[in-house]
């Protein structure tokens, strides 16, 4: 193992130079011929999409005419044995991009045939669980990093930990597939429980920025603002607009799992409470982990104040009072595109993952579309959050003071290690390990993560990955690695603790009937973040 914590080692094959010796061999003792995705001809998403449109058309008449036909075409033949890959969401995109990686690899070998299945997303973690118990599940299964720990203490998980230490066949020969993941993604999904084991594999990131109308912006005269913008310039746009009586910004808060609240709470607290931060990396491996939130909230040495009267609060205040640019219903809104999309507002709180829909529903590259697109085209561009400054003005009668605000800082807009999948144990029962786990290289190696970019629209986490122009505002700048630490239990417990979290956020945010103050928040979320690190330690056996 590595200081950072990353596999190491490597044993050759002597048979095929290049390829792991291990339990599992790849399919396919040569790297795929095809190009690699450096070398491969791009396809705009545009392009791509309207493809997959006509073809998903072609199918539906088809299936009219000759339903068994149509079945075996799409995964349910005989091909070979199948593997099954189950995913969550609604995104369509992803969907075409997951099944456009699945075609590349059922082109170039014959044993096995990968089929992908959406599912629920509202119901996916019930559903995994009770596939999981059952020994059913599908070979390879959409995960979270939580979710995975979960599942590998109850023994349903192949563990990753050799094949990473093995080369990725589908990437450069003498590079290990661990070392083909950038930054600390890979160190991010590593099991909590069991440090230097890894249950899953994170195929993507994401972040968030506003985006812009910048024709609307200039239609009143106002100032296309770029990434050095601050509140300040923020709150003159929406004064403009306000002043005509149109809704400034569009914020979606409906749902927990869009985390859009807690997003913004992360960018604010990292940039006012950097340096208490910075004293809570113990182990000084550049990230926030498990066991060093446990010690901020268990240990005598370390605490953080989330009281009514500090910093968290003060943040969480200024985030009420900054609502009243968001829109009304914002609590109960689970998509923010619509009026955007329409020209009703001129910005909205989006993350990468909107743009694919920007794009497609406004025809931008798909000339086909025009003829009947009933949204007009605009420009538009994408920007951090504007940055906050030392006094920040809302209105008049309310300002807001962060003494300790770290100015030079890197915005914490991008997330952690995502698209994580896992293999369960029944794989290996089944007899279909080696070709389950030689899929899971493919859809890590670079070639697989490019269409993942282009035609979803998905930041790659695996080096060496060029994108569109449109993605590269989402990309993390240079000096990103910074120090961050997230204030909505994520990635410390089931997704019960992190839901409780966010329905505290949605009382508080409102007004009325209903509605918490700050001092009730505040207390409520202490006591939940000592409820979830006192058992962690508990189960971790960690003393402070």
């Amino acid at each position: 193992m590595s200081g950072d914590g990353r596999p190491r080692g490597r044993a050759r094959n002597m048979r095929c130079p290049g390829f792991p010796v291990a339990a599992v061999q790849p399919i396919y003792c040569r790297r795929y011929e095809g190009r690699s995705a450096a070398g491969a001809p791009r396809m705009r998403f545009g392009e791509a999409m309207w493809n997959k449109i006509k073809s998903a058309a072609l199918y539906v008449l088809v299936a009219v005419c000759f339903g068994s036909l149509i079945f075996n075409v799409i995964g349910g033949g005989s091909r070979g044995k199948i593997i099954k890959v189950s995913y969550w969401g609604t995104n369509l995109p992803y969907k075409y991009a997951l099944e456009e990686v699945a075609r590349r690899y059922n082109a170039f070998q014959s044993e096995y045939e990968v089929v992908v299945s959406q599912e629920d997303a509202g119901n996916y973690r019930t559903w995994m669980s009770a596939q999981l118990a059952g020994g059913n599940a599908s070979d390879i299964l959409m995960t979270t990093p939580v979710y995975a720990d979960a599942d590998a203490m109850n023994g349903y998980l192949y563990e990753l930990t050799d094949a990473l230490e093995q080369p990725n066949p589908y990437n450069e020969e003498e590079e290990l597939w661990s070392e083909s993941f950038a930054g600390s993604y890979l160190t991010q999904v590593q099991d909590k429980n069991q440090p230097g084991r890894w249950n899953c594999v994170p195929t993507s990131t994401v972040s968030v920025r506003i985006v812009i109308n910048t024709e609307m912006l200039a239609a009143k005269g106002l100032d296309i603002p770029d990434e050095s913008w601050t509140f300040s310039d923020f709150r003159r746009i929406c004064e403009a607009f306000e002043a005509d009586g149109m809704t400034a910004m569009e914020i979606a808060n409906g749902q927990y799992i869009s985390y859009m609240v807690s997003w913004m709470q992360d960018i604010f607290c990292n940039q006012v409470m950097y340096e208490d931060i910075v004293s809570w990396d113990v182990n000084g491996n550049g990230q926030i982990d498990a066991e060093e939130i446990a010690r901020v909230f268990l240990s005598d040495e370390v605490a953080l104040d989330l009281t009514d009267n500090s910093e968290y609060a003060s943040v969480l205040n200024f985030m009420k009072t900054w609502s009243r640019y968001w829109g009304e219903g914002y609590n109960s809104r689970k998509d923010t595109s619509e009026n955007f999309l329409r020209q009703k507002v001129p910005m909205m709180f989006s993350g990468s993952w909107g743009v694919a829909g920007i794009e497609l529903t406004l025809g931008n590259e798909n000339p086909e579309a025009d003829k009947t697109n009933p949204y007009k085209k605009f420009d538009y561009i994408s920007l951090p959050f504007p940055r906050l400054e030392r006094v920040n003005y809302i209105d008049a009668q309310h300002s807001f003071e962060f003494p300790g605000l770290k100015e030079d800082l890197p915005l914490q807009e991008l997330g952690e290690a995502s698209g994580c999948f896992c293999i369960p144990a029944s794989v290996e029962r089944a007899g279909k390990l080696e070709g389950v786990l030689d899929f899971l290289y493919f859809l890590t190696s670079r070639e697989a993560s490019a269409v993942m970019a282009d035609m979803a629209y998905s930041i790659p986490v695996v080096t060496g990955v060029d994108v569109d122009d449109i993605m590269r505002d989402y990309l993390p700048p240079e000096n990103s690695e910074s120090l961050r630490m997230r204030f909505g239990l994520q990635m410390l417990a089931d997704g019960t603790a992190e839901e409780y979290h966010f329905k505290q956020m949605q009382m508080f945010l409102m007004d009325g009937s209903g509605s918490i103050s700050i001092g009730t928040l505040c207390k409520n979320v202490q006591q939940k973040y000592l409820e979830v690190t006192s058992q962690l330690a508990e189960d971790n056996e960690w003393e402070f």
